[in-house]
């Protein structure tokens, strides 16, 4: 039986849920696929046709151990899921600039490099914002995550300036929509649209994460209009995609983009029953070719 690699950190080192479902669906068609952690040395990759990312949930901690990683994946020619050169792409959030070029909606932003001086309580008075959130342009699961308003800007500036020391940040509009209507998920196998759940934040909170006490629903379905409007977000990617997530909030009855993941997303194959076996049938497409 063939081997595929499942990338993961070493919190999940025996793998997610999520993933000792595709395991399964994986098996079903002919695949052993074990966890590989990322950062581990002397990993076996002479003995797997490919390395499929999935929970390496520490990456934005260390992205350039991480990047390095890809580099040594592709000298040794094993197949990466989705390609490095995507990886890179979709690691710095400064990807969300290029797409809004291209058309697509996102908040308004404002983008700051590594080493600029910027100041949060002026960022806010120039734009009229009376509410943003900063977070450091790489980043996952809320990292080093702020709700910044004119009260607490000045309380926060230390830390706006440490995101600065160590890289880019951005101070984004906030979007009210997250609290009162939820954040939706759109999964994508193949760029084509298999299924969507809507994530709600915890009472108080602004994060849909479940680690900040978000929760999920499955019950609901999207408009139609949002699946397309994902659909052309992913069709925006010339590049051949196995997986991707399209995370978005309506606002008067279009999306407007929050993330666009493909590195290491969560896929909810768990709410959806032909999930699984979609994303593992993907995956043996690229292997086989």
């Amino acid at each position: 039986m063939k081997k595929i690699a499942l990338a993961t950190c070493r919190e999940f080192a025996l793998l997610t849920a999520d993933e000792k479902l595709l395991t399964k669906s994986l098996r079903e068609l002919g695949f052993d696929a074990q966890p590989l952690i990322w950062d581990e040395p002397g990993q076996p990759l002479g003995e797997v046709a490919g390395v499929v990312i999935r929970s390496c949930w520490d990456y934005h901690k260390k992205s350039g151990e991480f990047l390095a990683w890809l580099g040594r994946l592709e000298t040794t020619g094993v197949k990466v899921l989705n390609a490095p050169a995507v990886l890179r792409w979709n690691l710095d959030k400064i990807y969300l600039r290029e797409l809004a070029e291209r058309g697509v909606k996102i908040p308004p932003t404002v983008w700051f490099e590594k080493g600029e001086k910027g100041d949060l309580a002026n960022t806010l008075a120039e734009n009229d914002w009376d509410k943003a959130v900063l977070k450091p342009t790489i980043s996952a699961t809320a990292w080093r995550t702020f709700l910044v308003t004119p009260e607490n800007a000045n309380d926060l500036q230390s830390e706006f300036e440490s995101l600065l020391f160590d890289g880019g940040a951005m101070v984004q509009k906030f979007v009210e929509e997250v609290r009162t209507t939820g954040e939706w998920s759109f999964i994508f196998f193949d760029k084509t649209y298999s299924h969507a759940v809507l994530k709600r934040a915890e009472a108080g909170d602004f994060r849909v994460q479940n680690n900040f006490g978000g929760s999920v629903e499955t019950a609901l379905e999207p408009a139609p209009a949002l699946v397309r409007e994902a659909q052309k977000t992913v069709n925006s990617m010339a590049e051949d995609l196995t997986y991707a997530r399209v995370d978005g909030v309506e606002i008067a009855g279009e999306l407007c983009l929050m993330e666009f993941e493909l590195i290491e997303p969560v896929l909810f194959l768990d709410h959806h029953e032909l999930a699984a076996q979609k994303f593992a049938a993907a995956i043996v497409s690229r292997l086989d070719a």
